[in-house]
């Protein structure tokens, strides 16, 4: 009997601890206090002491930058654990589960999947707070259903092949089926599909801060940089230009630390 799993996820380990360790640092230490205003220092181009310039209050861009990479870098962390712990239980458990208690988790997927996401956050936002837990689980509110439900399918075709059926026939537990086969055929598509939306969550914490909804309206994030820059946008482009760069390329380097790659080739193990 052979286990075949799929291998088209594509993983940079380097690349995702770099940017995890990239994100504390950011958080521990900018170059200027992020809030310090200097207006002798407003609208200052960019120089050696002011890499990306300063603002319309004279503050240091690349320190608010530097601020909120590491916010939004953890609310993508809270969401992403959410998604796929939540999503891969429910859906392991409706596949264990027959008639009512089935019908009720997958339909609660479902509802889950068709709530709008940034809709559910503002909602929860505007109820319980900010902070980076709380908005991290208002985004994932309305982002679990699809990891359930694909969980859910996962679930029922590896329970159907064969050699699970032969593993279960020769007395295997159910323990033992769920580590050695069901979740190795779950979680690498669970991998793969959160890195083809992973870039949608950065976006929507933006959005969240660009309407004042971030995890702390009193400390720099992308978003409400680009709420609070659109003012200057033809007088000042680059203050503009920074955060919606920044947000940009974070999501193209955690579409490349994890995704779907085609062209890998299938990977056989042995059950």
């Amino acid at each position: 009997m052979s286990h075949h799993r799929p291998s088209g996820v594509r993983r940079s380990p380097g690349l995702l601890a770099s940017l995890a360790a990239l994100a504390v640092v950011a958080a521990l230490w900018q170059p200027y206090a992020p809030d310090a205003v200097d207006l002798a220092l407003r609208n200052v181009g960019m120089s050696w002491a002011h890499p990306m310039g300063t603002d319309h209050l004279g503050r240091d861009v690349l320190s608010r930058i530097l601020v909120g990479f590491a916010r939004t870098l953890a609310a993508v962390a809270v969401v992403s654990s959410v998604c796929v712990g939540v999503g891969v239980a429910v859906g392991i458990l409706a596949s264990s589960l027959q008639g009512f208690a089935r019908a009720a988790l997958l339909r609660t997927a479902e509802f889950a999947s068709v709530v709008p996401s940034l809709v559910a956050a503002i909602a929860i936002v505007a109820m319980f707070g900010n902070g980076t837990l709380t908005v991290g689980l208002a985004l994932a509110a309305g982002a679990w259903g699809p990891h359930a439900l694909l969980a859910f399918g996962l679930a029922e075709r590896a329970r159907g092949e064969t050699y699970v059926r032969a593993a279960a026939a020769l007395g295997a537990g159910s323990a033992h089926l769920l580590r050695r086969h069901v979740l190795p055929a779950i979680l690498d598509t669970q991998l793969a599909y959160l890195g083809a939306k992973v870039g949608r969550i950065v976006i929507a914490y933006s959005a969240l801060a660009f309407l004042g909804l971030g995890a702390d309206s009193s400390r720099p994030d992308w978003g409400a940089m680009l709420f609070e820059y659109r003012l200057m946008m033809f007088d000042q482009p680059t203050l503009m230009l920074w955060p919606g760069l920044a947000i940009v390329l974070l999501c193209v380097a955690l579409r490349e630390g994890i995704g779907w790659d085609k062209d890998a080739p299938a990977r056989v193990s042995p059950p």
